[in-house]
């Protein structure tokens, strides 16, 4: 440690105590699932889960699936908090074969709607939501298990994956102001009530470290500048023609 005249210099770098940083991460787990279970309480979870009446096996499996990751963050949550990272690190594996199944079941989930709605307007328009979703949770995914090893990015970077799923479920909460919005201004509200999910991750970071932590900026900046972007593309005649072309698979 560094002195002056024989008296130790505190370091500026405030370190986080990491019973209270455990505290938070678990906190925002629960949040998020919570959050999630509102969301899809009348058309899943109290509609009985497998009994819901969901329109094709494919909606149940993806459902499923995405609980599946819901269960897992608040299990990995916990067991971080126990300092059992052996285990973590087993489950994590069954992290990895869910976060892998979900883009693709995403993308089919969404060419299932496009087709069944199909005579509903702004279905294409619709349709840039869930892929745009799915897309930024994948990469927020891939690069917290690049970097499993920096404890500090990954956390933050799962927990910013799962801040990126939950405009499905915010859409559903009736109870939210939406001031008679349609189509992008819609979408674009929506998204705009995930972000408030960043703030408390924003205010950790600041409380702790006395800075933002790198991956909840990058990890925000291209979560928002990709959802933002994409809904500039969500009129234009490249985006119908993938959405059409989603419709084509007749799924």
């Amino acid at each position: 440690m560094a002195t002056v005249s024989g008296a130790p210099v505190a370091s500026s770098l405030r370190l986080p105590n990491r019973r209270v940083e455990h505290a938070f991460f678990q906190a925002m787990a629960v949040l998020l699932t919570v959050a999630m279970i509102v969301g899809f309480a009348r058309t899943y979870f109290l509609a009985g889960v497998f009994r819901a009446k969901l329109p094709n096996p494919l909606i149940h499996i993806h459902g499923a699936v995405f609980t599946c990751w819901f269960l897992l963050l608040l299990v990995q949550s916990a067991l971080a908090s126990l300092h059992r990272v052996d285990l973590h690190r087993r489950l994590g594996i069954a992290g990895i074969v869910v976060a892998s199944l979900m883009l693709p079941l995403g993308i089919l989930a969404t060419a299932e709607y496009v087709v069944r709605e199909a005579a509903r307007p702004r279905v294409l328009l619709a349709a840039v939501m869930p892929i745009t979703e799915v897309s930024t949770f994948s990469v927020l995914v891939a690069a917290a298990f690049l970097l499993r090893r920096s404890p500090d990015l990954h956390k933050r970077l799962i927990l910013l994956a799962t801040i990126a799923l939950m405009g499905a479920a915010l859409g559903r909460m009736e109870f939210l102001p939406f001031w008679h919005f349609r189509g992008i201004a819609a979408i674009r509200l929506v998204w705009v009530y995930t972000y408030i999910f960043v703030v408390p991750i924003a205010a950790y970071d600041l409380w702790s470290i006395r800075k933002l932590n790198r991956a909840t900026v990058w990890g925000s900046l291209f979560m928002i500048s990709l959802q933002q972007g994409m809904l500039l593309v969500a009129t234009s005649p490249q985006w119908n023609a993938v959405a059409r072309w989603m419709q084509s698979w007749g799924i």
